[in-house]
């Protein structure tokens, strides 16, 4: 199991979303992305002990769950950790109560933008993008021809100052179905001009942090001056680049796991 976070108590926040400039001043420490696992009882999973593929890919954490005895599985391409010694309902009680981190760098993570950014994720997306802001995300469907769901993500409006034209966008789709996802935007790509979608997953690792105590957490590791995170309206995000010690961070007030206090940091692989 790994190690608790050292959480808090803390102060009520209120309920804004906004992410700003600030600095890491020591690594976070993952629990393990899986919740919910039972030995053959989800497809796509596979123990490391039943012959792992040697050409798995591997996040950047990689070697930390290794180091803490993660157990490795195979799915959706990658090695990942699906539970550690404690065990997974230790884990779930402690997230719900404190807050857990979750290396969810496997998840595929896109870069458009030029001219036709905006207007090729209006046809390929169900929410509406021009309603989002400089540094805001949004919960979003790529859909198909007939209005058929092929995956959900998360869309992020990138670099303040720029016009809507000119802004990039960061596109997060789930692991098991990116190549799916790839495919599909290739194929309507040709439909625009002055467009550019780079496969940015390899390149940038991702982590959850999520829970009630998160904020008090990240405030602890940030350096003095730069403690200013981002407010918890969920789907109204600031997000902003981050200046760490080793890495450059983007926090993003958005999740997966439903609570209402949740980041997702971005970096550098």
């Amino acid at each position: 199991m790994l190690p608790l976070l050292d959480f808090t108590p803390g102060g009520v926040w209120d309920n804004r979303s906004r992410v700003n400039k600030t600095r890491l001043t020591r690594p976070l420490e993952p629990f393990s992305p899986g919740l919910r696992y039972a030995t053959g009882g989800i497809t796509g999973f596979r123990e490391e002990n039943e012959g792992m593929e040697t050409d798995l890919k591997k996040t950047t954490l990689w070697p930390w769950h290794k180091e803490h005895d993660g157990q490795m599985v195979a799915f959706a391409g990658w090695q990942m950790p699906v539970a550690y010694k404690t065990g997974i309902v230790e884990e779930h009680l402690r997230t719900r109560k404190y807050g857990g981190l979750f290396d969810v760098s496997h998840m595929g993570r896109f870069l458009i933008y030029g001219e036709g950014a905006t207007p090729f994720l209006q046809h390929v997306l169900t929410n509406n993008v021009l309603a989002l802001e400089h540094g805001m995300a949004q919960y979003t469907l790529i859909q198909d021809e007939w209005g058929g769901a092929i995956d959900d993500a998360y869309l992020y409006r990138l670099d303040e100052g720029k016009l809507m034209a000119q802004s990039r966008y960061l596109l997060v789709v789930n692991a098991a179905n990116k190549e799916k996802d790839w495919d599909w935007f290739m194929e309507q790509k040709k439909r625009f001009r002055d467009l550019i979608i780079e496969d940015k997953s390899e390149e940038m690792s991702m982590i959850a942090l999520q829970g009630p105590k998160t904020k008090e957490v990240l405030e602890k590791i940030l350096v003095e001056g730069h403690t200013v995170l981002p407010d918890p309206w969920r789907n109204r995000l600031r997000v902003c680049e981050i200046e760490g010690e080793q890495v450059t961070v983007t926090i993003s007030r958005t999740g997966y796991t439903g609570e209402p206090i949740c980041f997702e940091l971005f970096s550098p692989s």
